[in-house]
C-alpha cells in the first residue's frame, strides 16, 4: 500500500518537548495513514554561521511539493537568515502548512496560551513568596513564546509597581547556553543578588541552578527559580523546578490532526491554541503540584538511562574505530559496525554525485575555489552507500534527490517515521542520514555528538586525501620532466631501482635503450626553438604511448632512455618496431621539421654489482655507433 507524506521541518530533537511533540505527531499520523519525515538540524540562536549553513541546508534537499503537507516548528524560525530561506520555500508551495508554536503569514497555527500561564507564575511568586527582586531570563529573540512570556512577566511587575531593571533582564536562548551566560550576569551583577528567577524554559533554569549551588548558594533557601515547559529533566532534576506544564504529545497531535483535516478539505479554524498549566515543587519552595508526577515516568527514566549507556559504550568504540581507521573504506566500515548495534528498522547514508571524485580526489585549489553554494548544493541524484534493512547490509540503487528518500513514496506494509539530517562540516555538505524508525534519532543528545562526529571524521578523511595528492603531486614535480611530463633524471634513479629489485627477486632481465634525436640543432637553426621543441615533445609522446610497461626519461636535452623488464629481446624489438611506425606516421603529417631518433638498447642480466651508469654507458656507445651508420649512409647518398 502506497502512503501519504508529511513533511516536518524542526531543529532541536534532543530537546524532550520537541521529541513529545513529534511523538504525537507521529502517533496521530500514522494513524490516519501518513509517513512522517522530519528535516532535522541542530542550531541555535548562538550558532556559528558555517555550520548553521551546515546544519539548515537539509530543508533544501527534498521538494516539498511533493508532500501532501508540512509542519514546521516554531525553533526552525530562531536564526533570520533561516527564517529568511524556509519562509520562501513555503511560500512555493500549494499544500497546508501548520506552524507550531507561532504565527507565520496566513498559515494555520497551534499554540500554547504562554502569557496566562506566566502571568500565574510570576503572580505566585510576587504574591505567595513576597519577592519583590525577580531576575528574568528571556528565549529567543523573534520567538512568539519568549516574548509572550516576557510580556506577561513585564505586565504582572508593573501591575505590582515594580521596577524592571536592564541588569535584571537576561536575553536567553532555551539552550544551556543562555542559562550559562545568564548565572555569569546574575553573579558578577553589582546589584544585590536577586530573591527569585523566573526562566522562559526548564533548560536555562536547571542550567542556572546548577551554576548558582556549585558557587554555594541553596535553592530555594537563597534564591527561588522556575522554568517553563515541565519536562521530564526538570521534575528529575534536584531541586525539581517550578514549572509550566505544556501538553507537548497534544500539541503534537494537534498541530497533525488540523494539518490532515485540511489536506481532506475539511473546514479548520486558521489559529488554535491549548491552554499551560503552573505545575510548584521544590525550585521554589512548594511540593503540592497542581498536576501529580507520574511514578511511571521514573521507571521510564531508569529504562532510558540504561539505553543511553548502552548508546555512549557505542559511540565510544565508533569514536576510537575512526581514530584506528585509514581512509573511506575503514570509515564505512565503521560506520556498519556502529549501525548494526544501533535499535532501529532501517538506516541510510546517502551521498551526492561522484562522491569520492568530488571530496576526496579533486585539486586541492579547485576545492578551495568552490563557492559557498558549490559546497552545499545536492546532486540530482542521492546515492546511499550504506544502506541498511531487517538487520542486513543491502544495495540500494541511487534515486532522485528531491524525494529525500524513495522508500516514502513507494508501496510499504505500514506507516513509518523517517529523520533525515544532514552530514557536514562547516558549509562542506557530505550528504545525510536517513533513520526509519529509530529511538536513537529522536530525543538523544548523543545522537548531535554522533552527526558531528560523522562530518568531522569525513573532513579529516579529505584533509588526509588533499595533503597525500599534495604531496603526490610534489612528488611528480620532482620526478618529472617539465616540458615533456615523461620522467627526468630523478625518477629514472628511483624506477632502476625498483626494477633491479624486480628482476633479482623474478629472475628475468632489464633492457635499458638510450635515444638521441637527430638534427635538432639544424631544426632549431632553421625553424626556431618552438620547432624544437615540438619536435621533443612529439618524440616523449611516441615513446611514452607505446612504452606499455617501460618507463621513460628524459636524460637530457635532446636523449632519452626507456628502461624495463623483458623476458627476452624480441620484446625491445618489437617496441621499437612500434615507435618507428609512428614516426613514420607524424613525419606523413606534412610538417617542415621531420622526428628523427637514433637508439642503442640493451638487454641485461641484472645482478647485485649491476650500476645504472654502466648500463647507460653500454648503450650509449650502441646509439652513437647507429648515429655514425647514419651519417656513413648519408654521405653515400
Amino acid at each position: 500500500m502506497r502512503f501519504k507524506n508529511i513533511a516536518v521541518l524542526m531543529t532541536a530533537l534532543d530537546a524532550e518537548s520537541q521529541a513529545v511533540a513529534l511523538k504525537g505527531i507521529e502517533e496521530f499520523g500514522k494513524s490516519r495513514g501518513y509517513n512522517i519525515a522530519v528535516f532535522l538540524w541542530f542550531t541555535g540562536a548562538f550558532e556559528k554561521e558555517k555550520h548553521n549553513l551546515g546544519e539548515v541546508n537539509i530543508v533544501n534537499l527534498p521538494d516539498l511539493s511533493l508532500f501532501d503537507g508540512v509542519i514546521i516548528f516554531s525553533n526552525a524560525f530562531h536564526i533570520e537568515k533561516n527564517r529568511a530561506m524556509i519562509e520562501s520555500i513555503l511560500a512555493e508551495l500549494t499544500c497546508p502548512i501548520v506552524c507550531v508554536g507561532c504565527k507565520v503569514k496566513d498559515y494555520y497555527s497551534i499554540r500554547t496560551e504562554s502569557y496566562t500561564a506566566m502571568r500565574q507564575l510570576v503572580e505566585h511568586f510576587i504574591d505567595d513568596h513576597n519577592v519583590k527582586d525577580i531576575h528574568f531570563v528571556k528565549g529567543i529573540e523573534g520567538n512568539e513564546d519568549a516574548a509572550e512570556r516576557y510580556r506577561a512577566f513585564e505586565d504582572v511587575m508593573r501591575e505590582h509597581n515594580l521596577p524592571i531593571l536592564p541588569q535584571r533582564v537576561s536575553s536567553g536562548d532555551f539552550y544551556v547556553t543562555g542559562g550559562e551566560e545568564a548565572a555569569e550576569e546574575i553573579l558578577n551583577c553589582v546589584l544585590p543578588f536577586p530573591e527569585a528567577i523566573i526562566c522562559a524554559n526548564d533548560i536555562m533554569a536547571i542550567t542556572i541552578c546548577d551554576i548558582l549551588m556549585e558557587n554555594g548558594y541553596r535553592i530555594p533557601d537563597d534564591v527561588i527559580v522556575s522554568g517553563y515547559d515541565y519536562s521530564v529533566e526538570a521534575q528529575s532534576n534536584y531541586p525539581r523546578i517550578t514549572s509550566v506544564r505544556t501538553r507537548f504529545m497534544e500539541l503534537g497531535m494537534e498541530a497533525c490532526r488540523i494539518l490532515v483535516d485540511a489536506i481532506d478539505g475539511k473546514e479548520v479554524p486558521r489559529d488554535s491554541y491549548l491552554a499551560d498549566e503552573v505545575v510548584l515543587d521544590e525550585s521554589c519552595g512548594c511540593e503540592e503540584k497542581s498536576v501529580a508526577y507520574d511514578e511511571g515516568d521514573s521507571r521510564v527514566i531508569r529504562g532510558e538511562d540504561i539505553a543511553r549507556r548502552k548508546q555512549l559504550h557505542q559511540l565510544i568504540k565508533f569514536e576510537k574505530s575512526l581514530t584506528e581507521g585509514d581512509g573511506l573504506e575503514d570509515w564505512i566500515e565503521s560506520l556498519k559496525e556502529f549501525i548494526s548495534k544501533t535499535e532501529g528498522a532501517e538506516f541510510y547514508f546517502c551521498v551526492n554525485d561522484n562522491f569520492v571524485e568530488n571530496v576526496f580526489e579533486l585539486d586541492i585549489l579547485e576545492q578551495e575555489e568552490m563557492t559557498t553554494a558549490q559546497r552545499l548544493a545536492y546532486s540530482k541524484f542521492s546515492h546511499p552507500v550504506v544502506s541498511y534493512q531487517n538487520k542486513v547490509f543491502v544495495n540500494k540503487p541511487a534515486f532522485e534527490s528531491k524525494y529525500a528518500f524513495d522508500g516514502m513514496f513507494k508501496n510499504s506494509d505500514k506507516c513509518k517515521l523517517y529523520i533525515i539530517s544532514p552530514i557536514h562540516y562547516l558549509e562542506r555538505n557530505f550528504g545525510y542520514v536517513v533513520f526509519v524508525d529509530s529511538p536513537f534519532s529522536v530525543g538523544n543528545q548523543l545522537f548531535i555528538s554522533w552527526l558531528i562526529k560523522m562530518g568531522d571524521s569525513i573532513e579529516n578523511i579529505r584533509k588526509k586525501s588533499m595533503l597525500q595528492n599534495a604531496m603526490n603531486r610534489l612528488d611528480e614535480m620532482y620526478v618529472r620532466d617539465s616540458l615533456t611530463g615523461v620522467y627526468n633524471r630523478f625518477g629514472m634513479e628511483r624506477h632502476f631501482a625498483e626494477i633491479k629489485r624486480k628482476c633479482m627477486m623474478s629472475r628475468i632481465s632489464m633492457q635499458l635503450s638510450f635515444i638521441d634525436l637527430d638534427n635538432l640543432k639544424t631544426i632549431n637553426d632553421c625553424y626556431g626553438h618552438e620547432a624544437g621543441d615540438e619536435i621533443i615533445n612529439a618524440a616523449a609522446r611516441i615513446l611514452q604511448e607505446e612504452s606499455g610497461k617501460y618507463y621513460v626519461t628524459r636524460y637530457g636535452g635532446d636523449e632519452f632512455i626507456v628502461m624495463g623488464t623483458v623476458h627476452d629481446e624480441q620484446e625491445i624489438e618489437e617496441y621499437w618496431q612500434r615507435v618507428k611506425d609512428r614516426i613514420e606516421e607524424y613525419n606523413s603529417g606534412g610538417r617542415m621539421a621531420k622526428l628523427s631518433m637514433s637508439c642503442g638498447y640493451e638487454v641485461f642480466k641484472v645482478e647485485a654489482k649491476t650500476s645504472l651508469e654502466d648500463c647507460i654507458r653500454v648503450t650509449d656507445r650502441k646509439m652513437y655507433d647507429e648515429k655514425k651508420r647514419k651519417n656513413r649512409n648519408k654521405d653515400k647518398e
